[in-house]
């Protein structure tokens, strides 16, 4: 008797961990994926050259240091309540921009500010691109706001497919330039 008694409380410290552990990943999630963000953005070339993040909201800037071309991604993790991961998956909301500096920078911007103001573009739907501007720098941008399902990214073990990572960011970024590119031209 006493030895089933010590075998029920193995199982729940064990099945305790289990469920602490899932819960720690699951907080961590978003913050795994800025790093495998970062590891795959500067083995494409570019400096992280900004990163705020209040622990929900991830904002990170990288720039091509040669070409001046510069990234930003953005983070929101939607799944951080355990309970919401399980039933939904793992998501964020992701916005992956794509910068150039502009010689005309004045000009441009009002033209690009102008046609977005006359449309009904709703921002935050997935697939919408838009165009912002870094005053103070000069630079123009592309972005868009995509949802990202984490687990296609992060394994269990902590796993990064970086390659299918890398893939993504670069086929949004190079859609973004020819856009933003596109553009600037018309």
């Amino acid at each position: 008797m006493s030895e089933d008694l010590e075998q029920v409380f193995v199982s729940l410290v064990k099945e305790s961990w289990k469920q602490y552990n899932e819960s720690i990943y699951n907080a961590r999630v978003d913050d795994i994926l800025v790093g495998a963000v970062i590891h795959s953005n500067v083995e494409l070339g570019y400096s992280l050259i900004d990163l705020s993040s209040d622990g929900v909201y991830h904002y990170l800037r990288f720039e091509h240091l040669a070409s001046r071309q510069r990234v930003i991604f953005e983070l929101r993790n939607l799944s951080e309540d355990l309970i919401t991961a399980r039933v939904l998956g793992r998501r964020a909301r992701v916005v992956i921009g794509y910068g150039c500096p502009v010689q005309n920078f004045g000009t441009l911007w009002q033209t690009l500010k102008a046609e977005f103001k006359s449309g009904f573009v709703d921002a935050a739907e997935p697939g919408v691109i838009t165009c912002d501007a870094d005053v103070s720098s000069g630079y123009i941008y592309a972005q868009v706001p995509l949802l990202f399902e984490l687990d296609k990214y992060i394994g269990n073990n902590y796993q990064i497919n970086y390659q299918l990572l890398q893939h993504h960011i670069n086929a949004t970024v190079h859609s973004l330039a020819k856009y933003l590119q596109g553009r600037l031209q018309a």
